[in-house]
């Protein structure tokens, strides 16, 4: 495991750590997931009039996780043809984490969505659906079905392409940076989208960007996708 300085820690762990308190015990109590989603949904006729928005089901829902799941298969097939073909053998680590760290980001989500009791704003009570709102840590009240609807699973296709801030951080930290800020935009955009359509809350999508930002993180520290340069006199 490669040595980090405190500064690492501090950016990368630290903050995160954070804002994840702060997404547990202040954000709840603004409300601001209701004020944010609120625009959306028609009071009088108890929906959301942009549920089957042609544009943000067909584009922004569906197509493109599709262009997302394209490029992730796009990079899995560079690292097979790594490992086969001589001069690209020196991006076979680079190119297979990069597939590791998109599969585990919206793996995650997938399994915690699963198995979330949560319901999508569309199917609570207050907008029109059968289910009650529940807090995050909250038991399954008796009787009342899972929602399976949190984290964001849609976002997440968005947020995991951070897997190539962490990429490129050793090698071009501005580049990183600018990779870092595009992914969060388009994982913030496409849970945007959800949210129009009344499929998610803005809280969704932010703990979707945290845990993302979490696996990523821990994938980074244990397994690098550079390989530790190694000590000058090492025979190894």
């Amino acid at each position: 495991m490669t040595q980090r300085p405190r500064s690492f820690w501090v950016i990368h762990l630290i903050v995160p750590a954070l804002i994840g308190l702060a997404l547990l015990y202040i954000y709840p109590a603004t409300n601001l997931d209701r004020l944010l989603i609120a625009p959306y949904f028609d009071p009088v006729s108890r929906v959301f009039p942009l549920k089957r928005d042609p544009f943000l089901e067909h584009f922004m829902h569906q197509g493109l996780k599709n262009l997302i799941t394209l490029f992730s298969l796009f990079i899995l097939a560079l690292a097979i043809r790594s490992s086969f073909y001589r001069p690209w053998r020196i991006y076979k680590r680079k190119l297979t984490w990069s597939f590791i760290g998109l599969l585990c980001s919206t793996a995650i989500i997938s399994i915690m969505k699963h198995y979330s009791i949560h319901g999508c704003p569309w199917s609570l009570l207050e907008y029109g659906g059968d289910l009650p709102y529940l807090e995050l840590f909250s038991a399954l009240p008796e009787g009342v079905k899972a929602g399976h609807c949190f984290p964001g699973g849609h976002a997440s296709a968005g947020f995991a392409l951070m897997t190539f801030y962490f990429v490129f951080l050793d090698k071009s930290r501005f580049f990183a940076q600018l990779v870092l800020a595009g992914a969060f935009t388009l994982g913030m955009l496409m849970g945007w989208s959800q949210m129009a359509r009344g499929a998610h809350f803005m809280s969704h999508n932010l703990w979707t960007a945290w845990i993302v930002w979490m696996v990523l993180l821990t994938l980074y520290v244990v397994w690098p996708p550079h390989a530790p340069q190694k000590k000058p006199g090492s025979n190894d």
